[in-house]
């Protein structure tokens, strides 16, 4: 049964993303607790006091480190289970449970008031910690979802032309060597020459001759295509998810090393280790050691001997 539910932009879990919001959310609650203090009778924040000046920042470094540890976990997760924007929204939900969770309790042991009840300061610490993460995770989610826009539709324009260029000389040069080379038929009948890659859209956007890719990289909401055009490494930013490139490239001979990058198995030149990683290089000039995961080292290498 095929399911129809919808994934979050990739980038709302990417590295970069995380950073920018972490230190946006820290820069923001201060301006906000700053403004927010003359009007709250629950804030203990200050810098004069030593104790209180000691348990904002301890309470701080433990929001902060909450939101990394959450982030991160969110991060990891993000290829084992599909981040829809409702699990989304209550993953963010939580986190301001938590860290309102952590600031009523800093305030009933230590600061407590006769005059303000738990739940009222319970209730303050949840709309204030809410209104402190959604803005900056609302204005950061604008600007990066405007910038991607923006990033697609200038790869879209810079390509389409290369890409129609590209395509006709890849047709000429496989009809030349279907017709001259008995190999080249042989090597048909075992892999596809040419693949089709599609948009999350559906859209076409690249045709390539199977033996030019060196390998894929995925870069937050993009997959970037290497390969070789006229003897040099050349790239295409691709947007699309990575199931779905995996789907479309099986049986080529291209194999997932690593949960960021899938590699032409033809290329591979050498499989090493370091400091217990293991790696592979391609015979793809100006490409880089790719690394390859413990969960994926096993598949790769009997896929390389069944290749042999």
């Amino acid at each position: 049964m095929v399911s129809h539910e919808r994934e979050i932009p990739k980038f709302l879990v990417s590295r970069r993303y995380i950073s920018v919001m972490i230190t946006f959310i820290v820069l923001f609650s201060i301006l906000f607790m700053v403004i927010y203090d003359p009007f709250s009778l629950a804030v203990w924040f200050s810098t004069d006091d030593m104790m209180r000046f000691s348990f904002t920042i301890l309470f701080y470094f433990s929001a902060v480190v909450l939101l990394i540890f959450s982030r991160s976990l969110m991060y990891s997760l993000q290829d084992r289970i599909l981040l829809t924007p409702w699990r989304y929204v209550w993953w963010i939900m939580s986190e301001n449970v938590a860290i309102s969770l952590l600031y009523t309790i800093i305030t009933v042991i230590f600061f407590s008031q006769p005059d303000v009840s738990i739940p009222e300061v319970a209730t303050r610490a949840l709309f204030c910690v809410t209104m402190i993460l959604a803005i900056p995770n609302a204005l950061v989610s604008f600007y990066a979802t405007y910038r991607s826009k923006c990033e697609e539709l200038e790869a879209t324009q810079y390509e389409l032309q290369r890409l129609r260029d590209e395509y006709n000389r890849a047709v000429e040069q496989a009809e030349r060597d279907r017709l001259s080379s008995p190999a080249a038929k042989q090597n048909t009948e075992r892999a596809p020459r040419m693949v089709h890659l599609h948009d999350n859209n559906g859209v076409l956007r690249l045709t390539i001759n199977i033996e030019s890719l060196c390998y894929l990289e995925s870069e937050d909401n993009y997959i970037k295509v290497h390969y070789i055009h006229n003897d040099k490494l050349a790239s295409y930013m691709l947007r699309c998810r990575t199931r779905d490139i995996e789907q479309t490239l099986q049986g080529t001979g291209m194999v997932r090393c690593h949960r960021s990058y899938i590699v032409n198995i033809r290329r591979i030149q050498f499989i090493g280790e370091e400091h217990r990683m293991h790696y592979v290089t391609l015979d793809c000039d100006g490409v880089k050691r790719i690394p390859v995961s413990k969960s994926y080292y096993e598949k790769l290498l009997t896929m390389l001997n069944t290749l042999q």
